[in-house]
Parts: C-alpha cells; structure tokens; sequence
C-alpha cells in the first residue's frame, strides 16, 4: 500500500491557482483513473480534476473555497501494489493529521495581556503576505487553532519558501516557551493587504419596481478585468472600411465543398483570423504586451476569439499558434473551440496565451464598435456586421457606385506603446488582405 498525491495541475500560462468549488468525491470513497475528483475554479474557466490514478480517497486536504496554488497537493488516494515513488516526508500527509490531531486546542503565544493581537480574526482568508503554504498545512492549523502570520514569523523560512511539517512540529513543541525566548517581528495589518478593485462604488438607491440578483463569480471577474482595462490602458481606437464582396462571392460558391471535404463549415471567421495572422506578421510591433517599463514582443501568434456562452457571460478561447495553421486548420480549431464553449467543455488551457484578440460584435447586427483590450494583450480588433450598401468601385477604366458586401473593422490599441500611425497601418493591413481575396482561391 501507498500513498498518490492528487495535485493541482498546470493549467495554462498567467494561470498560478485556482478555487476549490466542491469535492465530487468523498473521503473513504473509492475512484477509478481519470474519474472527475472535484472541481475547480480559475479567473478564466471552471473545470474538473481527474483521478490520476485508481484507489481510495485517503484524505482531502485542500477544502472548498480553499484557494489552491499549482502543484499543490489538494488530495491523497491510497493505493496497493503500487511501489511509492517518493519518500519525502511531506508526502506521508496522513501521519502529520494523526500525530497533531488529538493534541490539545493551541494556546497563543503570546497572551493578550502581553501583546495585542496583530489581527483580530481566528482564521486569515488572504496568504498573499505569507510564504507558500500547502493545503495540508492549512488543514492542521484551523484543527489546532493556529495563527499562521504568528507561524511564519517564528519559523526560519527565506524568501520564496514554503511552511512544511517540519515548520509545524517545532512550533508545537515550542509553544510552552515564554514569550521573552521567541522573536517575534511586527505583521503588517489586515486592513493594508491590497485589495481587489471593487466593480462599482455607486449605491442603487431607486426605490421603485425591481429585483436584485447577485452578480456570478463570472460576471464579477469580467467586470473587474474591464475596470482594469479601462483605467490602466489609454485606449484609442481607428475605423475602417473594408469591400469583401469577393469574399462573400467565394464563401458561396466553396462552402459545400469545404464541408464535404473538411467536415467543417467554412464561416468568416476563418478569413478574418487569416488577415489578424498576416498583418501581425507584417507589424509584429502589435503582437506585445507591457510590464511595467518593458515591452515584451511575443514570437507565438496565438488569436483570442471572443465568445458568448449560453448564460450570456463572457470567454476568449485561444486559436493556438495560428500562424502554422492552412484556413482548414483555423476552421477546425474555430468550430471546436466555440462547440467546447456552447457546452461549457473548454479546458483551462484553451483559453489563456493569447497574443491578440478579436470579437465579432456583428453577430449582434452591430456596425462597430469600441472594445476593451484583453489585457495583458496591446491591441484588439472589432469586427462589425457585413452588410450589402452602395460603395465607390475603382477600376482600371474610371470609379464606379455598385452594390458591395462592407464591414466596419475597428482597432483599440495601447497608445502607450502603439501609435496612430502603426495602429493604422497594421488596420490597413488586415483590411488590404480582405480586399485583394482572390476568387479563384482553391478550396
């Protein structure tokens, strides 16, 4: 018998923890491979854990609404006949419960008559000014009642460490130590840890008919990201105008073939990803982001597609390396990527490592608009509905008005580090793509 680790998996680039929503096991229960174990939550997408191996639920560590870091150990199965890989004593988490759990409820250190507690609460939520603690550690302090500012300050733990047993055993057998043999540094308060930006700071005060709702964990990091968007990035958005009746002559004339033969249907979205692809390879000044003082030009051309769920929230599945990718391959991941959304399937790794995004506001019978940048992304492109207007044909025997396929195509781009005249002539350049599509193009 042995015991398997169940850890927090990496799950996508920018994407270091997630929440713990709810257990789909229970301790004792007995689980196959790859059987969904709990599921989790990130700011981007919800998702389930699998069971990496078959056994029983020997112990869960990190409990629901645990925030939990990636490569965490959140869950421990027992399993025979397996030879244990690793004998390190952290992961014989099982003998640290039983040694602590039936010593008597810690005291305090410190007694109140001596120090007035740095916080007030029993059990501090934000570890963002601690080192890493693992969710067994946790566990053990809130069964013994432990302060878990007061323990990283007395264990001898350097920048970037992590509370491990060792860390706990010594400070339980320390704890009947008088106060003048332990040194004991000042906590930064509760109330200076930074918090997240609030979505509103106006109170409703109307006093007619209505219904309150509260908003989904969803709505509320959308809302949080555009906040930040908004105030952080200095938007300027360019317009234009693009002819793309070729396009909408071809996509008529192919489309029943290219299904036939890539069992996709061939939409314009394809098309359109094809342009970001080509004119991010001519200004590859746009495909940036910005940390701090830094422009960080990214070499992967990864196309973030804004999509509708069906509760109407918000997501940006990733087009991965587009630019190695035929009109075929770009459809395929399309058509995939928005079916995973429909049906609430997208894996955490479908959605982070954009380099650029794009949103097809036209679905909705919009002209244009002015979206957000995706940050950390510099730039995103609108793509409004296609509509048939009258439109100035140039030729080579003189102008002429005709009846054209059009579609407003608008830019928001970073001005601190894009300008007008890149922003421009990187939108000339998706739109002198959509011009000039051949009509013999071959399927």
């Amino acid at each position: 018998m042995t015991l398997k680790e169940v850890i927090l998996p990496a799950m996508g680039e920018g994407i270091t923890d997630a929440t713990i929503i709810r257990w789909l096991v229970k301790e004792g229960e007995v689980v196959e491979a790859d059987q969904p174990m709990v599921e989790i939550a990130t700011d981007k997408v919800d998702s389930e854990i699998p069971a990496p191996i078959g056994g029983k639920v020997k112990k869960i560590l990190a409990l629901s609404g645990i925030i939990a870091q990636v490569g965490e150990t959140i869950a421990v199965i027992e399993v025979y006949g397996v030879d244990d890989e690793n004998d390190e004593d952290d992961n014989d988490i099982e003998d640290l419960i039983e040694e602590t759990i039936n010593l008597p409820k810690y005291e305090p250190l410190i007694k109140e008559s001596k120090r007035k507690p740095a916080i007030e609460k029993e059990f501090v939520e934000d570890y963002s000014e601690l080192p890493f603690v693992p969710p067994y550690i946790r566990l053990v302090a809130q069964k013994l009642n432990i302060d878990l500012f007061e323990l990283a300050q007395f264990s001898a733990i350097g920048k970037g460490g992590s509370l491990r047993k060792h860390h706990v055993e010594e400070y339980l057998r320390q704890r009947e130590y008088s106060v003048e043999q332990i040194e004991i540094k000042p906590v930064k308060p509760l109330e200076s840890i930074e918090k997240p930006m609030p979505v509103s700071q106006i109170k409703e005060t109307y006093s007619g008919n209505y219904e309150v709702s509260e908003m989904s964990r969803m709505r509320k990091i959308i809302a949080q990201r555009m906040v930040a968007s908004s105030q952080v990035i200095p938007h300027v958005t360019s317009f234009i105008e693009v002819d793309i009746t070729n396009i909408v002559l071809w996509r008529e004339r192919v489309k029943e073939d290219f299904f036939k033969k890539y069992n996709v249907k061939l939409t314009y979205t394809p098309i359109f990803v094809e342009a970001i692809v080509a004119a991010l390879k001519q200004y590859p000044e746009v495909n940036v982001s910005l940390d701090g003082d830094t422009i960080i030009l990214k070499k992967d051309i990864n196309i973030g597609m804004a999509t509708v769920l069906p509760d109407r929230n918000l997501i940006v599945p990733v087009i991965k390396d587009a630019d190695s990718l035929s009109l075929s391959g770009i459809a395929q991941s399309v058509s995939e990527l928005a079916d995973n959304a429909r049906n609430n399937s997208l894996k955490p790794t479908d959605i982070t490592g954009s380099t650029f995004t794009f949103t097809n506001i036209g679905v909705f019978g919009s002209l244009t608009g002015t979206p957000l940048i995706n940050m950390p992304e510099s730039a995103i492109l609108g793509i409004g509905a296609i509509n048939k207007k009258p439109f100035v044909v140039k030729s080579s025997e003189g102008n002429f008005i005709g009846i054209r396929d059009i579609v407003m195509l608008s830019l928001a781009y970073d001005h601190r580090i894009i300008d007008g005249s890149l922003g421009g002539l990187f939108l000339k350049a998706i739109a002198d793509f959509l011009v000039d599509f051949k009509l013999n193009r071959e399927v």
